[in-house]
């Protein structure tokens, strides 16, 4: 397979892959908001969705076949992009589109645990994109640990 080839695949798997996590994770904060919706501001749901990414990221990445370290970051790191820009996007149209409400039920929330409510904002554009800008830090770091552990095993 030539470089072009290879590289043309692993976009193909991330791509295809981040569209099955981020639809998985869509769908798992919607049936959550529609059974219990004070759950989807729940941290611990939040970090489930790490399960889902994990494994598409491994599944996407397990296909390599190289050397290089980079060669398994690469498709890790697309899954992690696509997927994560699907629950931001759902995110943000949840939170300021379908239910402002959210916001308030975040405040009441905050206040009872000893947190200030005005914390709880109505996320913007801007703050939704800025949200996920950062999210990709640990989606980098993720892709770069199963990519590490994936590279050795060759």
């Amino acid at each position: 397979m030539t470089n072009e080839q290879q590289e043309e695949q692993w976009r193909q798997d991330g791509i295809r892959w981040g569209i099955i996590a981020g639809g998985i994770v869509v769908v798992l904060f919607a049936s959550v908001y529609f059974f219990q919706r004070e759950l989807v501001l729940s941290r611990g749901l939040w970090l489930s969705t790490y399960a889902v990414y994990i494994f598409a990221m491994w599944k996407s990445q397990s296909k390599v076949e190289s050397e290089e370290l980079k060669s398994y970051i690469q498709p890790g790191f697309m899954v992690f992009v696509v997927a994560n820009a699907l629950f931001y996007f759902y995110y943000h149209l949840l939170f300021a589109v379908f239910d402002p409400e959210l916001v308030k039920l975040q405040g009441e929330l905050m206040a009872a645990q000893g947190y200030d409510p005005k914390d709880a904002v109505m996320p913007t554009a801007g703050g939704s994109f800025f949200a996920y800008a950062q999210s990709l830090i640990p989606g980098f770091l993720l892709a770069t640990a199963i990519g590490f552990i994936l590279s050795r095993r060759r």
